[in-house]
């Protein structure tokens, strides 16, 4: 499917959840190491878990809590959150949009990262949820 959204490295620490707040189908999770989970809310802190999914281990281990996930499994292709308005460091591509390092490569101009392959970041996000 076309558009599944993947979150890359400019994501890491900032994690800013506008993302959650626009997604209509709570498709974005974050892992909380304390129960081993990964947890979508139905709005970004308001602690109401929508769903919840358990880890691959080996995954997760890579960036841990320091970033949001998408379950490619449930996102809907519906755009709403890479839109240049939503996420404030640019971490959001459509899967066939991830920017692979060239210099044909177009990146969201907030991505601090800029000339990075992300490219990584779509395998990782299958890979995350083991469920």
């Amino acid at each position: 499917m076309s558009g599944i959204a993947i979150i890359t490295e400019a994501c890491v620490d900032v994690k800013d959840r506008a993302c959650v707040d626009v997604c209509p189908v709570q498709c974005i999770y974050e892992f909380d190491p304390e129960t081993n989970a990964l947890f979508s809310e139905v709005e970004a802190g308001s602690g109401i878990i929508e769903n919840t999914h358990r880890p691959n281990p080996a995954a997760i281990a890579l960036f841990e809590d320091s970033i949001l996930y998408v379950n490619t499994d449930e996102c809907t292709s519906c755009t709403a959150c890479y839109q240049p308005d939503v996420c404030p460091v640019g971490a959001i591509y459509s899967e066939e949009h991830v920017p692979d390092a060239t210099s044909r490569a177009h990146y969201n101009s907030k991505d601090p990262n800029k000339g990075h392959d992300h490219t990584f970041f779509i395998q990782h996000t299958r890979d995350v949820f083991a469920d």
